[in-house]
């Protein structure tokens, strides 16, 4: 699977700029618990403003779980 991920802040008109997925109500703790649930495999592109920090926040979570 491929996959681009980040924090998204909308308005009326739909989706306006990718957050940090810190500053998100995007449930990434969850989803990351899915994903290696269900053992999918591929690539997450991260796409926050933070890529580095978000990325690495990611990956730390996935080998924790």
């Amino acid at each position: 699977m491929h996959i681009h991920v980040s924090g998204v802040e909308y308005s009326e008109k739909g989706e306006m700029r990718h957050r940090d997925l810190q500053e998100s109500d995007f449930r990434y703790d969850e989803w990351i618990l899915a994903l290696k649930n269900l053992g999918v495999k591929g690539m997450i592109i991260c796409e926050s403003p933070n890529l580095e920090r978000d990325a690495l926040m990611l990956k730390t979570l996935f080998l924790s779980k």
